[in-house]
């Protein structure tokens, strides 16, 4: 038996050499690849789990903390893979039968209700029936720019590998000694439902802002919708599945860094490839990606005001907070979870709240641990929004509306209770 998965695993690797030439302009087809949900119940099965690791693509972490491990396989390596799982007793059940098929009903719009003629959504063709490009986003951030100038501020912060402008917008009402907040999403490209719910989030406090006075007179909310805008695009065009930046790498045809393993607090540690073709790679040093430079920056200058830092991700429906550079408690650790726990009441479904090491697995250089290690914001999180892996990343489009929802709800009950704490 240990012969026949030592072959299995050896043909399954030589199967899943990364290709990492990029061609331009080439669009990838996920036709027949499927997507397995694994339920390892021991170490030595995550072991083997962890021995095809580089061969398949995880969507989930092969860690001891987590009780199940979602795979994507290709059509080829679909026979070895559940060969490999049946000999060695781990069960499974497939989750996505046709990638493709998947990706194709994903953004179908259903159920779209027309904007009034004249508001931002009309006249920037924003909608939350389904995924928009980022030119739509930031056509609607600057048509709300001049259709709300005394309540909210645009900033271009910066410009992506490919030239495409970093935006912000702030939030806020008239106030003195006023806290901020940053708000961001799409720090992954593949992560769809992100740069939709923070657009949601951005919609809700500027188009209905006086629902939420109280917390707007208190408080600048930063508000970016995409930061990595050059990833996001290729995933749309491209490459469904796409995660990194798509910056050219000295050396190496492979493209692009992962930004989330790119923050400079611990940069370069556990779970932070040093390979430019792995899906973790860490980038040729810290904040080497403009995108991540440039929300640096601006945060920096902020830094003595910053509240709290919020990133929205996907999948999993976790609140986590820092530290992810590995297993180690700090002194606002109950706090952190405490309000953690806020947000999780506040979404309504089942949330898993801890620290992202202990949650998950250490993975070095994210953008949670850099604002509070970095930065010195002491509520710091990476929210990992639905689902819980039927869809995974391909989050079918009609349920935007009620994740951005939730995921406002989340936000403001945060900072209704930042701001009844702080008195």
């Amino acid at each position: 038996m240990r012969k026949i998965l030592s072959n299995l695993v050896a043909v399954l690797t030589l199967s899943g050499v990364v290709q990492c030439l990029d061609v331009a302009n080439v669009r990838k087809v996920y036709d027949g690849y499927q997507v397995v949900r694994t339920f390892p119940d021991s170490e030595a099965k995550l072991d083997i789990l962890k021995s095809i690791e580089d061969s398949v693509e995880t969507w989930t972490p092969v860690s001891g903390h987590m009780t199940s491990v979602d795979l994507m396989i290709s059509p080829k390596q679909i026979p070895m893979v559940k060969a490999l799982l049946k000999c060695s007793d781990i069960k499974y059940s497939t989750t996505i039968l046709d990638l493709q098929r998947a990706i194709e009903v994903e953004n179908i719009e259903t159920g779209h209700v027309p904007e009034f003629k004249g508001t931002c959504g009309s006249i920037s063709g924003m909608s939350w029936t389904r995924y928009q490009a980022y030119d739509t986003m930031v056509n609607y951030m600057d048509c709300l720019s001049t259709s709300y100038e005394s309540l909210v501020s645009l900033y271009t912060i910066g410009s992506s590998s490919e030239g495409r402008p970093l935006k912000v917008m702030k939030v806020g009402m008239p106030g003195t000694q006023k806290k901020a907040i940053w708000i961001d999403g799409g720090i992954h490209a593949r992560e769809w439902i992100s740069p939709a719910s923070v657009t949601f989030i951005l919609k809700e406090f500027v188009e209905k802002s006086g629902s939420y006075a109280s917390l707007l007179r208190k408080y600048d909310i930063y508000i970016m919708p995409s930061v990595n805008p050059d990833g996001y695009e290729y995933s749309r065009d491209y490459d469904r599945m796409w995660r990194k930046t798509r910056s050219r790498n000295a050396g190496s045809s492979c493209i692009g860094t992962d930004p989330n393993r790119n923050w400079g607090y611990e940069w370069g540690g556990k779970g932070a490839s040093t390979r430019p073709c792995t899906e973790t790679y860490r980038g040729a040093y810290a904040f080497s990606e403009p995108e991540t430079a440039a929300v640096r920056d601006f945060i920096l200058a902020r830094r003595n005001s910053m509240a709290m830092y919020l990133t929205f991700h996907s999948y999993g429906q976790m609140v986590l907070y820092p530290w992810g550079y590995d297993r180690e408690d700090h002194s606002d650790e109950y706090e952190l979870d405490r309000m953690g726990r806020v947000a999780a009441r506040a979404m309504g479904r089942g949330y898993t709240v801890g620290s992202a090491a202990k949650v998950l697995y250490p993975a070095a250089g994210g953008s949670d641990d850099w604002a509070k290690g970095g930065a010195g914001i002491k509520y710091s999180y990476t929210i990992e929004l639905p689902d819980t892996g039927s869809y995974g990343f391909i989050l079918p489009a009609n349920q935007i509306t009620q994740v951005g929802n939730e995921a406002f709800k989340a936000t403001q009950a945060m900072l209704q209770d930042l701001l009844t704490s702080r008195g």
